[in-house]
């Protein structure tokens, strides 16, 4: 395999990390000025909270394939952009499609660099157990999230609970890839329930 210019690594720090740091995620970081948390942001918060749950939940996974998913499971969001749960029907209808042709175009664009979009590939198929851990504490992290923030995203965005509990289904499900994982989304799923005053209150 021929070893990547320097060319190459301009095109990549150019189309895809900056690109990456602008997409923006649905979660309102209101520690920092209600920003919003960014792909890369939150990409680095999966990798560093997979590896650092794996030992102690899953000891057989291997902590460096996790993170090299963690770092990757995104990515076709540059192309994409990013889906929320509580997105619109028609933009959740056209997830899936979207996220195969953003894979496609990664692995035309990337040819000097095959291991991202093999990786990124790697983590979409969910073969592995890896994979799959990674995408527990993917769902995992955003119900920590609102539970620190004390519901913030739902007030902000005029969120009931049963509205939430609708939309939250189909992330429920993914957040389940991992049992050891999903133990911690069950509690803080029963933690922001638990929380009737984190929900928007419809007057």
């Amino acid at each position: 395999m021929p070893k990547p210019s320097t060319r190459d690594l301009i095109d990549l720090v150019k189309n895809i990390v900056f690109p990456f740091y602008g997409v923006k995620r649905h979660n309102a970081l209101r520690f920092d000025s209600n920003r919003f948390e960014n792909d890369a942001e939150h990409s680095w918060s999966v990798a560093f909270v997979a590896s650092s749950l794996a030992p102690h939940i899953d000891p057989k996974l291997d902590v460096g394939k996790i993170c090299q998913f963690a770092i990757v499971h995104d990515l076709v969001e540059v192309y994409a952009g990013d889906t929320s749960s509580f997105d619109d029907a028609d933009k959740q209808a056209t997830k899936e499609q979207r996220e195969e042709d953003a894979l496609r175009k990664l692995g035309q664009q990337l040819t000097a660099l095959p291991w991202i979009a093999s990786t990124a590939h790697e983590y979409e198929v969910q073969t592995s157990p890896e994979a799959r851990f990674v995408k527990s504490v993917d769902k995992l992290l955003p119900l920590v999230f609102d539970y620190v923030e004390e519901g913030f995203f739902y007030q902000e965005n005029k969120i009931t609970i049963e509205e939430w509990k609708k939309h939250m289904q189909k992330h429920r499900e993914k957040a389940s890839k991992h049992p050891g994982v999903f133990e911690y989304y069950d509690e803080l799923w029963d933690l922001l329930l638990a929380n009737p005053h984190f929900f928007y209150q419809q007057k």
